[in-house]
């Protein structure tokens, strides 16, 4: 049955671990149902997962409903190339699997350093549907980290479906999402526990919809906000 909404937000998280919260209930759900409510122009769905399987089976599901477009949001801890219950590349490929027959169109990983793979980004976007895919290369604040993913959900979902076909009114997008952030703050630490600004901790990689476009990595453009 085709939804009202012609669009659908996938949040696939796993339990974050009592560290995060003492019950271990914490989860971004909350935060994109009030985004839901005061957008109201798409739909959330949410899916936990454990490890390789019940990811694979929580997207299998998702996928079978049917919107005109799709957003992915990953929300896990993780560290390197891995997040937290399996590899980045199994996680990467089985969505670039889902992009040949959906129209998936942004991928955000909520994971710490898991943007430090740019070259995976750009990999698992090329010969697909998805036009931009986000990261953190940082170790991120779980709720600096859930906050600012919030402000680009917020940007992005309100893109038409002709700024597909342009990198730079994408880009732009992120530019306005990222408007109220200063680019020397800190948002997290690197692996010797040293500061990072938001600047240097974000990855974006972008690929216009269109013939003979390529994945480009504008992680640099990301605080271009002209005058």
């Amino acid at each position: 049955m085709r939804m009202k909404n012609k669009t659908a937000l996938i949040i696939l998280e796993r339990p974050w671990g009592s560290h995060i919260s003492k019950n271990n209930r914490a989860s971004v759900l909350p935060f994109f149902h009030g985004l839901q409510q005061i957008n109201g122009n798409f739909d959330v769905y949410h899916s936990q997962f454990y490890e390789k399987k019940s990811f694979q089976l929580a997207l299998d599901d998702m996928m079978e409903l049917e919107y005109d477009q799709f957003y992915i949001y990953i929300a896990c801890h993780g560290k390197g190339m891995r997040l937290e219950g399996l590899n980045l590349s199994t996680a990467m490929q089985t969505i670039h699997d889902k992009a040949q027959t959906n129209n998936i169109i942004g991928v955000l990983i909520g994971s710490c350093e898991i943007g430090k793979n740019v070259s995976h980004f750009e990999v698992y976007s090329e010969g697909s549907s998805i036009v931009w895919q986000f990261g953190y290369k940082c170790s991120v604040n779980w709720l600096d980290g859930t906050l600012l993913d919030v402000k680009i959900f917020d940007a992005l979902l309100n893109l038409k479906p002709k700024s597909f076909n342009d990198r730079d009114t994408v880009v732009q997008a992120f530019n306005a999402a990222l408007a109220e952030f200063r680019p020397d703050a800190c948002i997290g630490s690197d692996a010797n526990d040293e500061p990072m600004s938001i600047a240097d901790s974000l990855t974006l990689v972008v690929q216009a919809k269109g013939k003979g476009q390529r994945a480009k990595d504008c992680s640099s453009e990301l605080f271009d906000i002209e005058d």
